[in-house]
């Protein structure tokens, strides 16, 4: 049986191989919240806050291009909307969320933009791919997004594979990547 301790949010398991060597793998929890009601970022990251972590009126500041952070909290936030959905990504470790309702787009200037490698990608992947890394560096599209590429299911800027760890997954009709340094385990919720 694994060893297993708890480290902060995270999980740290110790396995004995059949070799006698010892694994470690680590991996970060990540907790994604969402609604349909319609309420601002901010009020949504207060609400959530208070609700799930016991933190009443938590002070929430932007960087330079937006992001937002919490003042005096361990906590690591990320925010996204789209359509009729917000998103918060909340955790231990840095992170960018990004999430696109999935319509048609065949046409768009964004498409004409791809390269053909691209083309064989998944849009919406693709999309929240590059915003949701945009956003981990706190930086903005128009900055970035010449510098990057996705495909064969990984982000590259600057023909550099990301240092980073992106997961995807869908809920309805919506597409979500989160950005982190890490691989973490997500689980979702979603908020009346």
């Amino acid at each position: 049986m694994p060893e297993c301790s708890c480290e902060h949010s995270g999980i740290i398991l110790e396995l004995s191989a059949v070799d006698g060597t010892k694994r470690v793998w680590y991996n970060i929890y990540m907790k994604v919240y969402y609604t349909r009601k319609r309420e601002s970022s901010e009020a949504f990251i207060k609400r959530v806050l208070c609700e799930r972590y016991g933190v009443d009126n938590p002070e929430i500041k932007r960087g330079g291009n937006g992001k937002p952070y919490l003042v005096n909290s361990p906590l690591k936030i990320g925010v996204s909307h789209s359509g009729e959905l917000t998103a918060l990504a909340v955790g231990d470790c840095e992170v960018g969320l990004d999430i696109e309702l999935r319509r048609n787009i065949k046409s768009s200037a964004i498409v004409r933009r791809l390269s053909e490698e691209e083309r064989q990608e998944n849009f919406f992947r693709l999309w929240t791919a590059k915003e949701s890394y945009v956003k981990y560096l706190g930086s903005t599209l128009a900055h970035m997004l010449p510098s990057l590429k996705f495909y064969g299911g990984a982000l590259y800027e600057n023909g550099v594979p990301a240092p980073v760890f992106l997961t995807h997954f869908e809920i309805d009709n919506y597409c979500f990547t989160l950005c982190t340094a890490q691989k973490i385990e997500v689980e979702t919720e979603e908020i009346l």
